[in-house]
């Protein structure tokens, strides 16, 4: 069966040492813990000498994070949401969870080990 596009939903688990050959783009929903895993994620794309593309969206607090892909001179282009684009899927969210319980589980799962995560000077889960 082939497939024209296909889409790979991963931890940094698959930021070193896999190889997914034909990666176009690396989006990242959470900012890097330092600068090198941000270079082994986007590393995902650009394998054998071919192009490749990386967005990485960040929240305000995290900001200072570009100030240091720049001292590592990783090209920056920042694009900013123009006001009134932006909305809230809480309410599609709520509605998902509702219907699906198994998946209102999985999902507090996933945030309470982000959660112990976020602690790395008590818990070190890797």
């Amino acid at each position: 069966m082939a497939a024209n596009h296909a889409y790979l939903f991963c931890t940094d688990i698959a930021a070193r040492g896999l190889d997914f050959p034909l990666v176009d783009w690396v989006i990242q929903l959470d900012c890097p813990e330092d600068t090198d895993t941000y270079i082994h994620r986007v590393g995902r794309t650009a394998r054998f000498a071919r192009g490749g593309k990386a967005l990485a969206m960040l929240l305000p607090t995290e900001l200072p994070f570009v100030e240091k892909l720049e001292a590592k001179k990783v090209p920056i282009e920042r694009i900013s949401v123009k006001n009134g684009k932006t909305g809230s899927i809480k309410q599609q969210l709520n509605g998902m969870c509702f219907k699906d319980p198994e998946l209102k589980y999985l999902g507090q799962k996933v945030l309470s080990l982000r959660s112990l995560q976020l602690m790395q000077g008590f818990f070190m889960l890797r």
